[in-house]
């Protein structure tokens, strides 16, 4: 029977309760150290009680209870020490520097049990080259694939999320097949907008983790949330497919942190990552978007989201300079030399003062002409002719989406009871969320990828 992550321990403790275990090898014991890798697999470091000798301890009868009992999780490997001579001592010494108590850890008990969680340090966008997408563009412009769109801010706090989901309801409601995907792994919350349950659900830290530990028998298909009450939709729009973040549990943080590891070892995370946008496609198809947010920040799963697996990019900025210094950055690492063709990209002047605010058009103006300046000198090559500032077509022509307050804080877009106030709400905030500006985003969007957008 398959396991997950947040069983492991567990099993390796049922181990230790089997009689034989019970009976021959607990009583050599001083203690017992679960060792969890960066995979996530299981393997033990037993310290010998004085007196033992490694060589008259068997281990063969637990080898065999943690192979059935962990199954893929299992690391198959026991360490026994064997004196100063042993060739891991190093190793071993640090397994006992930096091993912690077990919560169920009995100090009048012996053996005593330890953990060690195994992580690697996280690592910032360092790749100079924007690759290929899981399909190539000229099946989504042939609609035989799904346009994938990285929606990426550097600071947090600016409206990306509520953006990518108002786009997403726009789109919907015109027709098209959309599904949406948590990414920012390390403050999710696209679950949450949809359904009060919805954070209680296997997701993209899952696939990410478990799935190269289960293989077949982690199915992406049957933890995809269908989003298709009416007032979201419209009454011809298409339903929603919903791939959460995963389930903020007491195991998350450790699944989190054996992610970025990935990406040091043979690019592992691109591929996985590139594997699990393949199966949501084919279990959710036929999709004409798949609409991913990206966390904040230079973090490595949104560095891949937008320069290695997507198809377009809606990035977001406000008018300062902790912002631009972003974004600057972004706007260069998606033009490096040697891209063949650019990846098509939507600027959103985000937070931006509403209609009636004083200052509104100063500060819209600063954000356009900035943003001439750093696509200018950073985006077009030298042999290039730059594109009028006033050319609306080109990426440095910004989209406004400015500060709302209804927007502020947590969306519920779902009834959260069943009076006619609450109903209320509910369409009043469908109805600001697909309006202008919205519908103007997926409308660029739709061109990109010869999608047609149907206007009122």
């Amino acid at each position: 029977m398959t396991i997950s992550f947040g069983e492991t321990f567990e099993r390796v403790r049922e181990c230790f309760k089997e009689q034989s275990i019970v009976s021959e090898l607990v009583p050599k014991l001083q203690s017992v150290t679960i060792i969890r890798d960066v995979n996530g697999k299981i393997r033990l470091f037993l310290d010998l009680s004085e007196g033992q000798k490694p060589e008259e301890v068997n281990t063969t009868n637990l080898e065999r209870l943690l192979s059935e009992k962990l199954g893929p999780y299992y690391g198959k490997d026991i360490w026994l020490p064997a004196g100063e001579n042993d060739a891991y001592k190093s190793l071993i010494d640090i397994i006992k520097t930096d091993r912690e108590f077990a919560s169920w850890d009995d100090e009048l008990v012996l053996p005593r049990w330890y953990i060690l969680e195994r992580h690697i340090a996280k690592q910032a966008w360092t790749d100079k080259n924007v690759a290929e997408p899981p399909w190539k563009q000229e099946l989504v412009s042939e609609k035989r694939k799904p346009a994938i769109v990285s929606f990426f801010s550097f600071k947090g706090g600016v409206g990306r999320t509520s953006t990518l989901v108002a786009t997403a309801l726009t789109l919907a409601r015109n027709g098209h097949r959309v599904a949406i995907v948590d990414l920012d792994l390390e403050a999710p919350g696209l679950g949450t907008i949809f359904s009060p349950d919805n954070f209680n659900n296997p997701g993209v830290i899952d696939y990410l983790l478990e799935k190269k530990i289960q293989e077949k028998d982690w199915k992406l298909r049957t933890h995809l949330i269908n989003i298709n009450d009416r007032t979201l939709r419209g009454d011809n729009g298409e339903s929603l497919q919903l791939l959460t973040a995963g389930t903020v549990d007491r195991d998350y943080l450790e699944k989190l942190a054996r992610l970025d590891f990935q990406n040091l070892v043979g690019g592992e995370l691109l591929s996985t990552m590139g594997d699990m946008l393949k199966e949501l496609q084919s279990a959710a198809k036929p999709l004409d978007f798949i609409l991913m947010d990206a966390r904040a920040g230079f973090h490595d799963i949104g560095g891949l989201a937008i320069a290695n697996l997507s198809h377009a990019a809606v990035i977001f900025g406000t008018q300062s300079g902790q912002s631009w210094a972003g974004l600057t950055h972004v706007i260069r690492h998606l033009a490096s030399p040697g891209v063949d063709e650019r990846l098509p990209l939507i600027l959103v002047h985000s937070m931006a003062p509403a209609l009636g605010i004083p200052g509104r058009e100063l500060e819209l103006t600063e954000f356009r002409e900035q943003a001439y300046t750093i696509f200018q000198e950073n985006y077009y090559s030298e042999n290039e002719t730059v594109p009028n500032a006033n050319d609306t077509e080109e990426p440095f022509t910004p989209f406004v989406v400015p500060y709302q307050e209804t927007l502020r804080g947590d969306i519920a877009l779902f009834p959260r009871n069943e009076t006619p106030e609450e109903s209320d709400r509910l369409s009043e905030l469908v109805r600001i969320m697909t309006n202008h500006p919205y519908p103007d985003i997926a409308e660029k969007l739709c061109g990109f990828f010869a999608r047609e957008f149907k206007t009122d």
